[in-house]
């Protein structure tokens, strides 16, 4: 008797070691929010399947509501506050229009719910934001710009120095992502190669079929445009679409550039339709988002600016990309400012 007796009590007590087990394991979870400016580009869709997949192993919820396009910045305050109504204990947002993300961010600290900042690097002029995760838009386009000067000086088999050619940019919506990534490949291409021509510059709204619809009227206007630089993948591609339908060959008669690294680019890319992308790694960026969150739950100190790596990827190098190999972890790096200077003196 005194035998099953101290069985039952073993069994007991592991059966209440299972339940504080279990409560401490659902203590551990949260419920956070993640806001892109929308899900219309693949990038902002790669981000969230990194966020989503690095919630997934930490045991947490992750709500993703986003508006139904960029430039609805009203939904896009709307989405935050519903966020916040329903009780998320973190929220990232990535805005475009500055004005909206105040009041995001506004709403987010009366409430005191942790705020962060994803693939946007500039501090905002009011409320308090735990961390802002992003690269160096500037640098980055003028690292692509580099390289697409030995793009057009291979072409016309001349140095960047000294090789003339004609780029057509596909400006995003307005805003400091279309300036800073406008500016800073205007400045690499000064740079590199000073006697290129931008022969145009439009927006085509971070589109792809809008994309298409300017490129075809610049190659009417300038049929022999050797570059299409989109601030997004989606425009260049779109141009890279309507050159082809015109019947000029991809890097051969003309070259496409853009920056994200989505995976429809690279795919792409690889099968020799498209010339080179900045690589951001959507992805990768995404988990870093989750892991900024978890530092800041945990009452970690993070830094202002969390700086995301970046690369050119071109044909050389994109199995490396693709692995995972030219990512390098996040690090504190410098605010940037829509002042027309590049991030990093």
């Amino acid at each position: 008797m005194l035998q099953h007796r101290k069985v039952r009590l073993i069994l007991l007590l592991m059966l209440v070691l299972a339940f504080t087990a279990a409560g401490i394991r659902a203590q551990e979870t949260h419920y956070v929010g993640f806001v892109p400016p929308a899900l219309t580009s693949p990038f902002h869709v790669a981000m969230v399947e990194g966020a989503q997949a690095r919630a997934d192993e930490l045991g947490w919820t992750l709500e993703v509501q986003a508006p139904a396009s960029e430039g609805d910045f009203a939904a896009f305050v709307t989405t935050v506050e519903q966020l916040l109504e329903k009780g998320v204990e973190a929220i990232s947002i990535n805005p475009i229009g500055t004005d909206s993300a105040i009041t995001a961010v506004t709403s987010a600290n009366e409430r005191g719910v942790p705020i962060l900042a994803h693939n946007f690097i500039t501090p905002f002029s009011e409320g308090s934001v735990e961390t802002y995760i992003g690269y160096d838009q500037w640098g980055g386009a003028a690292a692509l710009a580099a390289y697409t000067c030995e793009l057009i000086a291979g072409k016309h088999g001349s140095t960047p120095a000294e090789t003339t050619g004609k780029v057509y940019i596909l400006e995003g919506i307005d805003s400091i992502f279309s300036h800073r990534r406008t500016q800073g490949f205007n400045a690499g291409l000064e740079a590199n190669c000073p006697n290129v021509e931008v022969v145009g510059s439009q927006s085509a709204e971070w589109l792809r079929t809008r994309g298409s619809e300017v490129a075809a009227i610049a190659l009417q206007q300038n049929p022999d445009i050797d570059v299409f630089y989109g601030n997004s993948d989606e425009m260049a591609i779109g141009a890279a679409l309507a050159a082809e339908q015109l019947g000029l060959v991809i890097n051969q008669d003309f070259f496409a550039v853009g920056i994200d690294g989505n995976q429809p680019t690279l795919d792409l890319l690889s099968q020799g339709q498209f010339s080179a992308t900045l690589g951001v790694d959507p992805f990768r960026m995404g988990v870093a988002v989750i892991d900024a969150m978890a530092a800041v739950f945990a009452g970690e100190e993070v830094p202002e600016i969390t700086l995301t790596p970046s690369v050119v990827v071109t044909p050389d190098n994109l199995a490396a990309y693709l692995a995972g190999d030219l990512w390098t972890e996040p690090v504190a790096g410098a605010p940037e400012t829509d002042n027309g200077l590049p991030t990093v003196p």
